[in-house]
């Protein structure tokens, strides 16, 4: 069993901004975060909950705002899904809380706070530049979904198996995980907009604009996505169905047809006497009847439409 890490940076950027980074909390973290960063259990809970949905949260008592957002991520046993980082400000503090598969959110804050460096900026300039570009990775995720459908159709239209129907539903599983994550960040983001507490600067609702434009069109794109693999899904189940249906139908016909045989070689193999017992071609004359009424059979059933 792999050792999970726990780690906590601060970082002194400067007199008005700190940024503390937890990955992978535990609690043992717990009195740290609680008497020097003085995080209330309530505002840690939500934090740190792996199963939150993106959401905002403000603790008025103690001016802590904490930010949900659900990201898109890879693992290699799960493959691509969305799990939630959290953005908590205190003050001039930013903590980040992110785990193994999320770290790369801290790598993508430290980028901002790097590339802005001279500029005197808000933590919330950060986290929005932040919750941006995460918004835009949805894009990405969702385009390789698309390219993942196509080169399964291509597949079954050579051939087609159950297998394949299997890949379209995990597919379809990973877009819904997905629109959850969007429309509660979406959610989140609406909130954020009306968040009564903070004042927000001219350009910073204009780039919180940009983000909500940025998760509604993730969400208009993933719901086209949604909707195209369902019905792709549910066309290659019917043509399944169908030629289930047909190897069936000729089943059928088969097991119809061939009773006329037995029927005419029972009635001949009894032990009393029986026409056609004297003649020398009495076995020809009893196959020529079985086959008379095979013909009589199939004619009777392509006349009454059988396959209607």
């Amino acid at each position: 069993m792999l050792e999970v890490k726990t780690m906590i940076k601060v970082h002194e950027l400067s007199d008005d901004f700190r940024w503390v980074a937890v990955n992978n909390y535990t609690e043992n973290d717990y009195h740290q975060l609680v008497t020097d960063e003085h995080v209330t259990d309530e505002m840690l809970g939500y934090a740190t909950d792996q199963h939150e949905r993106g959401r905002l949260e403000y603790d008025a008592k103690s001016a802590i705002t904490t930010i949900i957002f659900d990201v898109v991520t890879e693992d290699a046993e799960e493959g691509t899904y969305t799990a939630q980082v959290s953005f908590m400000l205190i003050d001039h503090t930013l903590l980040t809380f992110t785990t193994d598969n999320t770290i790369f959110v801290e790598d993508m804050l430290a980028d901002e706070i790097d590339a802005d460096w001279e500029d005197v900026l808000h933590p919330y300039d950060h986290i929005f530049n932040v919750l941006y570009k995460l918004s835009r990775q949805y894009f990405s995720a969702i385009n390789k979904i698309n390219k993942q459908r196509q080169d399964i159709q291509l597949k079954m239209k050579k051939q087609i198996q159950r297998s394949v129907i299997i890949q379209l539903m995990d597919l379809e599983t990973t877009l819904v995980y997905f629109l959850t994550s969007l429309k509660s960040n979406n959610d989140m983001l609406q909130s954020l907009k009306r968040f009564v507490p903070v004042k927000f600067s001219a350009a910073q609702l204009e780039r919180l604009d940009d983000i909500i434009v940025e998760a509604q069109q993730g969400l208009e794109m993933a719901n086209i996505a949604s909707d195209i693999i369902g019905r792709v899904s549910n066309a290659y189940s019917n043509i399944l169905d169908n030629s289930l249906n047909n190897t069936m139908w000729v089943l059928t016909i088969f097991s119809i047809v061939l009773t006329m045989p037995n029927i005419v070689f029972g009635f001949f193999g009894q032990n009393v006497d029986l026409p056609f017992m004297k003649n020398p071609f009495g076995w020809e004359i009893t196959v020529v009847i079985a086959v008379a009424l095979c013909a009589l059979t199939i004619w009777l059933l392509r006349r009454n439409s059988f396959r209607k």
